[in-house]
């Protein structure tokens, strides 16, 4: 029953992560002027940073597209070559599309509040990711583990935050830009959290001492 769950749970993160992924890929067409259902706000920020913004919008999904692969053993075990080029295409885009991240931040559409917000996840992010991919190199393969599913429940951020807001839009919000001042920090603080609480339940229990008679 447990194995079904996380299994469930598996296939839903890679499916919502290559979903946005693919939907993300729009902003492909906008060097050639082509606005594909690009929300004002976020326009108007492309238009001022033209490079920065579209350096994270052009890179950033092949960190959602590679991400999911990485926490699979079978193809870690069997093929542990794949497992390496994947993450280094992984760890690279976060790098990539979190320094254009953070050069995007103090134009955010919102304003301060969400620019802080996206600039200090920006900073976590490529801290993490580097860190993470530093540990590998370093044969350290359980702060490796750990360190990586930190870096994806950020990389994630991109999922819940376009999950998050049909729902500020029925709260009353009436644009992204007015709801960023929120998503900036509820697209991935709960994704951090829900890791942090994983690797608590998950820690190894040291056994109980017996006193001695």
């Amino acid at each position: 029953m447990e194995r079904s769950i996380s299994r469930f749970a598996f296939g839903t993160m890679a499916f919502l992560s290559v979903a946005i992924a693919l939907h993300a890929m729009r902003f492909d067409a906008v060097p050639m002027n082509l606005w594909l259902g690009v929300d004002e706000g976020i326009r108007h920020v492309v238009e001022r940073v033209p490079f920065q913004a579209l350096t994270h919008m052009l890179v950033a999904p092949f960190a959602l597209l590679f991400g999911p692969f990485q926490f699979m053993p079978r193809l870690r075990a069997r093929y542990p070559r794949i497992h390496r080029v994947s993450g280094r295409i992984y760890v690279a885009a976060c790098i990539v599309a979190g320094l254009g991240a953070l050069f995007t931040a103090p134009y955010a559409s919102g304003g301060r509040v969400p620019g802080i917000g996206f600039a200090i996840l920006a900073v976590l992010w490529i801290g993490t990711t580097t860190w993470a991919w530093r540990a590998a190199v370093a044969r350290n393969f359980a702060l490796h583990r750990t360190l990586m599913r930190y870096s994806y429940a950020m990389t994630f951020g991109a999922v819940t935050l376009r999950l998050q807001i049909p729902f500020f839009f029925m709260a009353g919000f009436h644009s992204y830009s007015e709801a960023s001042v929120w998503l900036a920090y509820t697209s991935w603080i709960p994704n951090v959290l829900i890791v942090a609480l994983y690797d608590a339940w998950n820690r190894p229990r040291k056994p109980a001492l017996v006193a001695a008679e």
